[in-house]
């Protein structure tokens, strides 16, 4: 029996066989991550402004497939100097839907378009598909990727145009076009056989984050200390360990070659003992007082809302700060913006209201903080005195944190959420509904949306606080701990 395909099911059985397998014959088993559900919503705003930019355009809007093929052939025939978006074409029963399809003099071009900043490798076979399907239909004047241009400053006002750069992909789609038959002869194949035996690896996040990964790694022994928590430990030598069947950290020999760091984790993973060295208290107590403990959350968008930023600019919406004297004092300050307004001008005048001019202002990986307070400095000249002011009395905890403590429970990670647990167990992102910055950034981006109600948005802002709250404090504890 032929089984009917489409683009995303032949680019999925490229990337793994097994994972069409099971997209058709195992539905259930899916495991979607909030990371590609917000790459699904951010490739749906960049796909709708680039049907804005072709305002004569028309959506083939149908209720199922065989509906959208026939309304897009009546469409060729009656509009044909329209563009099309979505237009429905099937090619030896594979099914594909255009992004745009625009006339031209001799046919049309056609154009998928994508969120990202550059034309990835993989696109070519997403475009050389269209173009094998489409082109047995209509006269092709050229296929092209269109992508979002990070150069571009949006303006203001809704005027999206510079958001997309097409680059013209004629050459290698015609190419790729060739195998084509092929792939899609094997793909039926492997849907007509019984489930591939095909083993996880790199493949399952390359080119995207596969959702059986649950599913195929289920039966996988799970080590307490598994060999990922070795940090930097290269392919090579995790095979060759994996080879010996070593899985956990605990097994690995005296005489295995591995960095003075790796060692580190290795050696107190098997003591089961934390260490934490006198280096870190040594260069906290020679630091004055009042302290400031800052955090930084941001929100990034592929189609900028605010006029003067560029797409996937990290623009600071929030900040928290727990300051503390020498005497133990802890006050809390914060600022969420508020409203659908550019809150770049209100976030840094109040930053530096509220952080003072003495005093070390520690952050946890100072190059986000930093990188953000040079961009508000460059696009708000009146503040960039007191803001770079503060940049210099920026102290890291992560590098002294790094070289000074370890914890087996950290499993090779010295993020604040792996360090947090072990030092302050009273302190738990996990019970946060806000747990983490994917998590805040997508929060932001559904209190941004027009559609958010007013009573939402102040749940919503709530959670955010509590989150970032609680970056700041866990700071807090952790100075505390290592001096």
């Amino acid at each position: 029996m032929a089984r009917g395909l489409s683009k995303s099911r032949l680019i999925e059985w490229r990337q793994c066989p097994k994972r069409l397998w099971l997209k058709i014959h195992r539905p259930e088993l899916i495991e979607t991550s909030a990371e590609t559900e917000r790459g699904f919503q951010i490739g749906y705003a960049v796909g709708a402004v680039a049907q804005e930019l072709c305002p004569d355009g028309i959506l083939v809007d149908a209720d199922d497939l065989r509906g959208a093929l026939r309304l897009t052939k009546e469409l060729l025939v009656n509009q044909p100097g329209a563009p099309l978006f979505e237009a429905t074409f099937e090619r030896d029963g594979v099914l594909v839907r255009a992004d745009l399809l625009l006339p031209e003099t001799g046919g049309y071009r056609l154009v998928e378009v994508k969120a990202a900043t550059s034309v990835k490798d993989y696109y070519l076979a997403d475009a050389a598909i269209q173009r094998w399907v489409v082109g047995e239909a209509v006269s092709l004047t050229g296929v092209d990727v269109a992508h979002v241009n990070n150069r571009f400053v949006y303006p203001g006002g809704g005027d999206y145009r510079g958001l997309l750069t097409h680059v013209s992909v004629n050459a290698e789609t015609e190419a790729i076009g060739k195998g084509i038959p092929a792939w899609v002869s094997a793909a039926r194949n492997t849907l007509d056989a019984a489930e591939p035996a095909i083993k996880p690896g790199p493949h399952c996040n390359d080119p995207f984050e596969c959702p059986f990964i649950g599913h195929c790694n289920a039966d996988k022994p799970k080590a307490e200390f598994p060999l990922a928590a070795i940090p930097h430990l290269s392919a090579a030598k995790r095979e060759q360990l994996e080879v010996q069947g070593i899985s956990d950290i605990r097994q690995i020999p005296n005489d295995f070659p591995l960095t003075e760091a790796q060692e580190r984790v290795r050696r107190i993973t098997r003591n089961g003992v934390p260490e934490l060295l006198p280096n870190a208290a040594k260069a906290l107590s020679s630091l004055p007082w009042p302290r400031y403990y800052l955090d930084f959350e941001t929100v990034s968008m592929a189609v900028p809302i605010w006029a003067g930023t560029h797409p996937y600019q990290k623009l600071p919406v929030q900040w928290s700060c727990h300051v503390e004297t020498q005497d133990g004092r802890l006050t809390h300050s914060e600022f969420l913006a508020a409203g659908q307004e550019d809150p770049r001008r209100a976030f840094a005048e109040t930053l530096i209201d509220s952080i003072g001019t003495d005093g070390p202002v520690f952050v946890f990986s100072k190059s986000f903080e930093l990188g953000r307070i040079a961009e508000l400095a460059r696009d708000f000249p009146g503040f960039a005195g007191p803001l770079r002011a503060i940049a210099e009395r920026v102290v890291d905890l992560l590098p002294i944190t790094r070289e000074s403590y370890y914890h087996p429970a950290m499993l090779g990670s010295w993020s604040i959420k792996a360090v947090l647990p072990t030092i302050a167990a009273d302190l738990n992102y996990k019970t946060m509904t806000v747990g983490d910055g994917g998590e805040a950034e997508a929060t932001w981006l559904e209190i941004l949306h027009p559609a958010t109600t007013e009573e939402k948005r102040r749940a919503l802002r709530q959670e955010l606080a509590d989150y970032c709250a609680l970056d700041t404090l866990a700071m807090v504890r952790l100075a505390h701990h290592l001096s």
